[in-house]
């Protein structure tokens, strides 16, 4: 193990601080990309990221020629950084570390040699690369020092190499693109991202786990079309790291057309659809995904959603972007506003000051209903003998929007909605300042059962524990948290003949309880970020970077499992009617969530040294 550890050591590492573009949406570039766009120095950049560098090339080449001084500069820079040369070695050492007031101290030291680069011949041909290992202490998840609702952005697999407290796990990513800068297919290993706004999205957030994709993308001057087909990985464990259980064939399709009739406004029409269990040729054709659910009685999970941006002066970019997961339609027709309503919303704008040290001033608000992402097999509808249960795991939320327990979708949970304003300073020649501030509210849609739907999830819940009859393992349950894994089809629907009594009540899922529950989670956080890059050398580039996040915390405890399994049931017990779940387990299990509130304080610092030759 020590002589793999080592190899792997010796290998080349890649990470978010040599992120690529070609393969990273978000890599820097995006942000000062997006600036140009606001300026309408370039004209409408492709709708998924990141781009070929073909295209990142092309871009650079429309800032040189139309940019002003100080565009031209950063041009030359990036122009320099991504295609000087075809290869670059780098190596970073860091310290990520999280102070709590309630929960454990936290702290991440890690290093990162690298290896990274851009291949491009036969004038068509262009491949992206980085590869190497996260090399960090043994005792904790790199997760556990992000704030809540941020995902980490290195692509490591848990698979590590140890020797002595530190572990090293493989990260890396690659694609291969054949076109030119408007028209080309792309396959790879990386993260895409969608949508006009670049720290977040209603869909393909860009934040989640890297997949393996299949890119289509068509560009002119005034339409143009994306198509995806992107290979995700499930878990049956709803939000628990098991990694040993990820399981494959999960496949994402998405396709997206966007009219640009002019320079300033631009209109975009997308779906997206989560299938399982087998791979699907149809969904390579362009042709509305409704139209190919047809085809297998919706069965899918299916959203919709549109796009729209707005530039009705330069340097001021107005958007807003919805995706629709389903609505009541005819309750809506007949002025029932309280029906069911499951879709995500972000409207924002974007500004570039005409002041040099001033980037850019952002601020944008998003929202997301209950139940939105989440998804149930409707054609599944049995709990399963007790011999033949262990099926229940390949069936119950294997559709939704997530991939390795992260969202593909906003990176706040179902039943949110949040503030947010991001600020990017220059306030002298190559140091970059960032600030940002959020406010998150969030309410576990749990809360809002009645105490027929909460004895059904709780009977379900305590019949599958008894079918595992696994004490000191995790089994997979109807999750109760309000997550993206909490589903909107809950048990004493979906399995009627199996658990008893049968309980006669209003679903959640047919009402719209967007943040009516009594107790609401409360999340502040206020951050600061700064990287200061030395002078190039013949030696190559020193960089530091530090950063710092405060986060508050009201009602932490609210995004946890309200109703699970009670002990002393048994399933057959439950399925002959000779014991049932009572008023006094649903009173006593959300009393207990109820006092497991509190409120937290934390506190994140990050400092690390990078070069890169």
């Amino acid at each position: 193990m020590k002589k793999r550890f080592l190899i792997l050591l010796m290998a080349f590492v890649s990470a978010a601080v040599f992120a690529q573009a070609s393969l990273d949406p978000n890599d820097r570039f995006y942000q000062d990309a997006k600036n140009w766009e606001t300026k309408k120095i370039i004209s409408w950049l492709p709708q998924v990221r990141p781009y070929p560098a073909k295209t990142i090339r092309k871009i650079l080449e429309t800032v040189k020629e139309k940019g002003d001084e100080e565009d031209i500069e950063l041009a030359d820079y990036y122009m320099n950084k991504f295609f000087s040369k075809s290869w670059n070695l780098g190596f970073t050492v860091g310290d990520s570390l999280r102070a709590s007031t309630s929960e454990d101290f936290k702290n991440m030291i890690y290093a990162e040699p690298s290896f990274f680069g851009n291949l491009e011949f036969l004038n068509i041909v262009s491949l992206g690369y980085k590869i190497g290992v996260f090399v960090q202490n043994a005792s904790l998840l790199e997760d556990e020092v992000c704030p809540m609702f941020k995902f980490r952005l290195t692509d490591t697999h848990d698979d590590p190499a140890y020797v002595g407290p530190l572990k090293g796990n493989i990260d890396m990513a690659s694609n291969v693109t054949i076109g030119n800068d408007s028209l080309y297919g792309n396959l790879g290993l990386n993260r895409i991202a969608f949508g006009p706004f670049l720290d977040d999205s209603v869909l393909l957030n860009g934040k989640q786990f890297h997949s393996g994709n299949f890119l289509f993308n068509y560009d002119s001057e005034k339409w143009s079309y994306s198509q995806t087909v992107s290979v995700l990985s499930r878990s049956p464990y709803n939000g628990e790291t098991i990694n040993s259980y990820f399981k494959p064939e999960k496949y994402l399709a998405f396709h997206s057309v966007r009219l640009t009739p002019c320079d300033w406004f631009a209109f975009s029409y997308f779906e997206a659809s989560v299938y399982s269990n087998r791979f699907d040729p149809s969904y390579f054709i362009p042709v509305p995904y409704m139209v190919l659910q047809c085809m297998y009685g919706a069965a899918d999970n299916l959203l919709s959603g549109v796009s729209f941006q707005f530039r009705p002066v330069e340097r001021l970019d107005l958007s807003l972007s919805t995706v629709i997961d389903d609505i009541d339609l005819n309750g809506l027709a007949t002025g029932d506003f309280g029906t069911r309503l499951k879709l995500a919303l972000m409207a924002g704008v974007n500004y570039v000051p005409p002041v040099s040290f001033v980037e850019n001033l952002s601020f944008d608000y998003t929202l997301v209903t209950p139940y939105t992402y989440s998804h149930s097999d409707p054609s599944y509808n049995k709990f399963g003998e007790p011999e033949t249960s262990r099926s229940f795991v390949d069936h119950y939320n294997k559709d939704n929007f997530t991939t390795r327990l992260q969202s593909l979708g906003t990176a706040i949970p179902p039943n949110s909605d949040r503030l947010q304003f991001a600020a990017s300073f220059k306030p002298v020649d190559r140091l970059k300042l960032d600030l940002t501030t959020s406010f998150t509210r969030h309410g576990n849609i749990a809360e809002s059962f009645s105490n027929g739907e909460a004895k059904a999830y709780i009977a379900a819940n305590t019949a599958i524990a008894d079918m595992y009859n696994e004490k000191d393992y995790i089994y997979p349950n109807y999750s109760t948290d309000g997550s993206i894994w909490t589903s909107p089809m809950y048990p004493a629907q979906n399995y009627p003949d199996e658990v008893n009594p049968k309980y006669n009540c209003t679903p959640t899922a047919s009402r719209n309880l967007f943040l009516s529950q009594e107790h609401l989670m409360y999340i502040f956080q206020c951050g600061i970020n700064a990287e200061y890059e030395l002078p190039k050398y013949k030696w190559g580039c020193l960089s530091i970077h530090a950063g710092y996040m405060f986060e508050y915390i009201y009602n932490k405890g609210v995004d946890s499992n309200i109703y699970k399994a009670v002990s002393g049931i048994t399933y057959e017990e439950l399925k002959n009617g000779s014991k049932e779940i009572t008023d006094s387990h649903v009173t006593a299990q959300k009393n207990e969530w109820i006092q497991s509130f509190h409120n937290q304080f934390n506190n994140y610092f990050v400092v690390g040294v990078t070069y890169r030759y």
